[in-house]
């Protein structure tokens, strides 16, 4: 069965391996419980939003992309995620799903206790979800209440609640969070000094339609997700996919019963941490789709092309979440509203854009999408590869395509890669894709987009088997899952130009961030998120600061327009003036992470049995003799190392264990 950036069945064997998932004490303790009548509409979700009941100072707000932060010194450590529908919801039909920082173990499993309504461990509580069945200004509200505790492990935790409807669990994209315990004890090795690359964008030139393929991703209610490309012919990026993917879409009566009209973007921008899988072409026509989950369940995105909002105009199909490369399918109704604000009379007249054969290595390249802070506006700047930047390791893709590192043509101040440019494509000085882009490096002012180029050499794009062949990521809550329990397997090699063997057994290993150490770059404004140099790691790049309709707390709007722009140069003001009720946001929220280390959540079989479970990991070195450890960079460059060391009987002396006496 495969899963989807939608949502995915409540029995799913690879979704409860990867999670401490909650669904099956949940069944288990309320196995007679009703789930509601079978109907043929889902429940709309009307807003989502995670806060911080707070007695004594501030009451911090998280809605749906920006990540909560929870210091070691903070003493509220309870979390509210508040939810309202269109439609009564049964508390029964919630299902909340905690994936922790801590080691996969039978004595860290959450139990529940039905005489208090938890499910627990040492260090979070979850309260069983609670529903009012009065609706009131906004809705049918829900509450589900979570409390961790001050021995929880530093590192990110995934949160969300699933809604069973007919015997399917789904996940709406705006009922997934996460929290960031950042570690802020971590000793330090050595760091990488990054010097800013104040390098520029140069004169674009014409490009044709090719901007006008470009298109600005939202959702209502939520956040603005971030960009992507028009294209008519997906066969390039089936290898990305199970074929029951692209299936549901081969028989779609497109334009003059020819293709369909799609968006590829990056799959980063839809915060649910499935991977490969894709819903049916729901929503594609105006009836409901499988398990009555039409659009209006709220799966229908916003497409902005060339300032026009197209309104519930494309549904997900699919992501690739190690690639970080996503599909959507334009729904037929909106076909004529595309391309009238694309500049044509007629969909027929849309071609899509083209892929390229290869990439120059000297040729100018264009980077194209939407920041965040321009509230709109698209951006066209002139790129060039870094020297050795292509293929590249300096990238935290596990995907099998190769990745290419780009640096500003000309001098410049402004950031190559702002927030809301993730998905947007790389195009070469013909006007055709090169790339996605997805990522930057912390340490300069450089992008890492996906090689689109050699989409046709891929033997495999994806490895799901939980059972013998498996490598998964999740770029939010930072968790690699590896599983390799048969010679066959071959999950790849993340796309790396190195070479490396095998790795046996199965692994989970999270990624751990911290604060960044900033300094400001001289003649560059500080408390910019873009104007700093950074130490080690990635950031991805889609726009988390755009806050779209309501926030609805308690049966109140908590915003008071209709949309919040917000970073870190005006947060003061969005605090002061555009929230209500004493709400804030968290300036934590909107400082910069780097990768502090990393932790062995999970480990079995023979490579590396005295791994140490739970411990924060800062370094590494090769071999026993050498003279020094090297700090972590980041989870895929310790992935490397681990399968580099994959001979080695013993990893614990290669690693050097944060409190440790570990020589630079």
């Amino acid at each position: 069965m495969a899963t989807s950036c939608l949502g995915l069945r409540a029995q799913n064997a690879a979704y409860a391996t990867a999670f401490a998932v909650l669904a099956s004490a949940f069944a288990t303790a309320y196995a007679d419980g009703p789930t509601g009548p079978r109907t043929l509409e889902a429940p709309e979700l009307v807003s989502s939003v995670m806060w911080q009941p707070s007695e004594q100072g501030p009451k911090y707000l998280y809605p749906p992309g920006i990540p909560a932060v929870l210091k070691t010194t903070d003493r509220n450590r309870v979390f509210r995620i508040e939810q309202y529908f269109n439609q009564p919801v049964q508390a029964s039909s919630l299902v909340p799903h905690v994936r922790g920082t801590w080691p996969r173990a039978n004595d860290r499993d959450l139990s529940f206790d039905a005489s208090v309504g938890t499910w627990h461990n040492e260090f979070v509580i979850v309260r069983y979800p609670e529903c009012m069945p009065n609706r009131d200004e906004y809705g049918y509200r829900c509450v589900t209440d979570l409390k961790f505790t001050a021995s929880t492990p530093t590192g990110t935790i995934g949160l969300s609640i699933g809604l069973i409807h007919n015997d399917i669990e789904f996940t709406h994209p705006n009922s997934v969070f996460w929290v960031i315990l950042p570690e802020e004890r971590a000793q330090t090795l050595r760091a990488f000094a990054g010097a800013d690359q104040l390098e520029g964008f140069g004169p674009v030139g014409p490009l044709g339609h090719v901007p006008d393929h470009v298109v600005r991703i939202t959702l209502g209610g939520n956040f603005s997700l971030g960009s992507g490309f028009i294209v008519r012919n997906v066969d390039p990026f089936r290898k990305l996919f199970r074929p029951e993917v692209l299936q549901s879409v081969d028989g779609i009566d497109g334009i003059d019963g020819g293709e369909g009209i799609y968006v590829v973007t990056a799959a980063h921008l839809f915060p649910v941490p499935f991977s490969y899988g894709g819903s049916s072409a729901e929503g594609h026509g105006t009836g409901p789709g499988p398990g009555g989950l039409s659009a209006a369940a709220g799966f229908a995105y916003d497409l902005h092309v060339n300032n026009v909002l197209i309104p519930q105009s494309a549904v997900l199909l699919g992501c690739n979440v190690e690639s970080d490369l996503a599909l959507m399918l334009v729904r037929r109704e909106s076909y004529q509203g595309l391309a009238e604000a694309m500049g044509f009379q007629s969909p027929t007249q849309i071609d899509g854009l083209r892929l390229a054969d290869s990439i120059e290595s000297d040729g100018r390249k264009v980077v194209l999408g939407f920041p965040a802070e321009r509230a709109g506006e698209m951006v066209k700047r002139s790129a060039r590869l870094v020297p050795n930047g292509y293929p590249t390791d300096d990238t935290s893709n596990f995907g099998p395509l190769r990745k290419m590192k780009l640096e500003a043509a000309i001098p410049t101040d402004v950031s190559l890669a702002e927030p809301g440019m993730s998905g947007g494509p790389v195009v070469d000085q013909f006007g055709r894709v090169i790339g996605l882009t997805i990522e930057r490096p912390n340490d300069t002012n450089t992008l890492i987009a996906l090689d689109l180029t050699k989409l046709s050499e891929l033997r495999s794009g994806y490895a799901l088997d939980e059972r013998r062949c498996m490598l998964m990521f999740n770029p939010f809550d930072r968790i690699l899952t590896l599983v390799r329990n048969e010679e066959s397997c071959d999950y790849g090699s993340f796309g790396s130009p190195q070479s490396f063997g095998s790795i046996q057994g199965s692994w989970m290993i999270q990624e751990v961030l911290g604060f960044a150490e900033e300094t400001p770059v001289a003649g560059r404004a500080a408390n910019n998120g873009s104007d700093h140099i950074y130490i080690n790691g990635h950031s991805i790049i889609n726009g988390h600061a755009i806050i779209n309709g309501h926030s609805i707390i308690n049966g109140h709007s908590i915003i008071r327009g209709q949309q919040l722009i917000v970073d870190r140069k005006n947060l003061d003001h969005v605090n002061q003036h555009e929230l209500r009720d004493g709400f804030q946001l968290n300036p934590d929220s909107f400082r910069n992470f780097v990768p502090k280390g990393v932790r062995i959540l999970n480990h079995l079989g023979p490579d590396g049995a005295n791994a140490p479970l739970g411990a924060l990991i800062i370094g590494t070195r090769d071999g026993r003799d050498a003279a020094g450890f090297d700090p972590i960079y980041s989870i895929r460059q310790f992935a490397i190392w681990m399968h580099r060391n994959a001979d080695e009987e013993d990893y614990s002396s290669l690693l050097c264990i944060n409190g440790d006496a570990c020589p630079n």
